[in-house]
């Protein structure tokens, strides 16, 4: 079973709608104003280098980050448009988690060279992507975690409890 996600995806949307903003900290979340009462949607990895997580409050992300950083509203018609449909790159979607996440199968001779050309997303969009490889859903799923970014970790009962 593989588990595919977008790495920083509602920021890697803006980011690519804004390329002037790659490489430095982006804040993605409420109505893009630090200063309303809301919280952050997704960082950039630059922004996650102070500390800065989903779920946090936007003025409390804007505050750790010491360097100026970017907070941006999320625009929903790009969002959707990126996450829709069926990527092209994977092959057999199996369960759809989200508008950046999938279970996904493949069929091939060498299932351990299958991700090496899926990881790191596509070319078109520019975004990456991680692969976590697991012999059920949640292994998979943890497996991922171990991957970001852009990166493949393979997960089974043989290593679990390494």
């Amino acid at each position: 079973m593989l588990h595919v996600d977008l790495d920083q995806f509602i920021a890697a949307v803006e980011i690519a709608r804004r390329p002037e903003l790659r490489g430095r900290p982006v804040v993605v979340g409420g109505s893009g104003d630090p200063n309303s009462r809301s919280v952050v949607a997704t960082a950039s990895y630059e922004a996650r280098e102070f500390g800065v997580h989903s779920g946090m409050p936007m003025r409390m992300a804007a505050n750790a980050v010491r360097t100026r950083c970017s907070c941006l509203r999320p625009a929903a018609t790009t969002r959707c448009r990126a996450g829709d449909g069926h990527p092209a790159w994977v092959p057999v979607v199996v369960e759809v988690l989200g508008w950046d996440e999938a279970f996904v199968g493949a069929h091939t001779a060498d299932r351990r060279r299958w991700p090496l050309s899926s990881a790191g997303g596509g070319r078109e969009t520019g975004m990456s992507c991680s692969v976590g490889i697991g012999d059920n859903k949640l292994r998979a799923k943890i497996a991922t975690g171990f991957a970001k970014p852009a990166g493949i970790y393979r997960l089974t009962k043989d290593n679990w409890s390494r």
